[in-house]
């Protein structure tokens, strides 16, 4: 003769956790390591692009300040007495300018320079000679926005 047998019965505890699918400590922390190691790569490249922006800001404000001296020349006749505040009544933007110098200013001569807020700062130079010829220099050499000691 063969009893049947008695129904199993689950502890309450164990009854509740079957059946419900999670994650494993070990997922979630392979998940937040990927995490971390993309937001790395992301910041380090978005500082390079923020010194690449600087760069080009105290660029256009040597070329601003060139222009505007030209201007001032065609009012005075002479680039002598052009100080920075000078150029900036000339040419408005140029207030926002950082580091723009007038290093030297003759009757036929001029050299300004500004200086970029990057990480590694560099410095911008634009210099004409008394015949007319103008030239672009910048320091450090290979540095940032400056390839080669010119721009």
């Amino acid at each position: 003769m063969m009893y049947p047998m008695p129904p199993r019965r689950l502890n309450l505890a164990a009854r509740s956790l079957h059946g419900e699918d999670g994650f494993t400590l070990i997922e979630l922390l392979v998940v937040l390591i990927i995490i971390g190691l993309l937001a790395a790569i992301a910041i380090a490249s978005f500082t390079g692009e923020q010194d690449k922006a600087h760069d080009a800001e105290a660029k256009t404000a040597a070329r601003s300040a060139q222009l505007a001296m030209e201007t001032y020349f065609v009012d005075h006749r002479s680039y002598a007495g052009a100080t920075p505040a000078e150029l900036q009544s000339v040419q408005p933007s140029l207030a926002d300018a950082s580091g723009l110098n007038v290093v030297s200013a003759t009757a036929n001569t001029f050299e300004l320079q500004t200086s970029s807020k990057s990480t590694t700062p560099v410095t911008f130079k634009v210099t004409r000679a008394a015949g007319g010829t103008i030239s672009r220099t910048c320091t450090p050499p290979n540095s940032g926005g400056c390839k080669g000691g010119a721009w």
